[in-house]
């Protein structure tokens, strides 16, 4: 499997009151196409500040990253933000769908900025994400938190993107809603060869994984 994302000795720390913290501490990652890999941690141990320098979101302070075969730089944000709108698909704890347009609209969006709204394929994605057709003109305050998850990933998934990073996206789901989500997110990786980074607290979520990875004290360990 070819190499997508690959980080070299990054580093992030922030400083707290006289003292620096460092939160990564030269992490080497390899995220290959086709995969579904796990990312666990105790809280604040880093996860979401890795998913954002995964994501193109925020610069390490150290270190290099390649995406797609291309060393990442940060010196052109409109570079960047193309490459995130484009490449990258995003999927969080709280949804974030905006509750003034229906499902098919919200599916919709990543399109829409890309000015290429394509209504087809956002209803392919709905039933894709195992949410049929009928729920197309529903707005997000009418659905349950897995449904809401379910459109989150077709979102996600609306321009094809190369990655799609999922921060915590079964935290607020209970445990047979958070099973059945991940259920779906790893049939659409089989199906479609989808690749998919996602931190999770689960143990049950992580082992439905390809990889775990945990992090602590800054520092990556693969389960074997």
């Amino acid at each position: 499997m070819s190499i997508i994302l690959e980080t070299k000795s990054i580093k992030k720390s922030f400083v707290s009151g006289q003292r620096t913290i460092t939160i990564l501490n030269g992490l080497n990652i390899e995220i290959r196409k086709g995969e579904m890999v796990a990312i666990m941690g105790v809280s604040g141990s880093g996860k979401s500040t890795l998913l954002h320098i995964l994501g193109l979101l925020s610069e390490p302070d150290e270190g290099e990253i390649y995406f797609l075969d291309s060393k990442i730089t940060y010196k052109n944000e409109n570079k960047l933000a193309f490459i995130r709108n484009r490449y990258i698909g995003f999927v969080f704890q709280f949804y974030s769908l905006i509750g003034e347009l229906n499902v098919v609209q919200n599916i919709m969006l990543p399109s829409m900025i890309n000015n290429k709204p394509d209504k087809k394929k956002a209803l392919e994605l709905l039933e894709l994400v195992g949410l049929g057709t009928e729920k197309k003109d529903k707005y997000p305050s009418t659905l349950s938190g897995g449904e809401l998850q379910r459109v989150a990933i077709a979102r996600a998934l609306m321009v094809s993107p190369a990655l799609v990073i999922a921060d915590e996206p079964t935290a607020n789901l209970d445990k047979a809603a958070s099973i059945d989500i991940v259920k779906t997110m790893r049939e659409i990786n089989h199906s479609t060869n989808q690749t998919f980074i996602i931190a999770t607290h689960s143990e049950d979520v992580a082992n439905m994984c390809d990889r775990i990875l945990f992090l602590s004290g800054g520092l990556l360990h693969e389960k074997n």
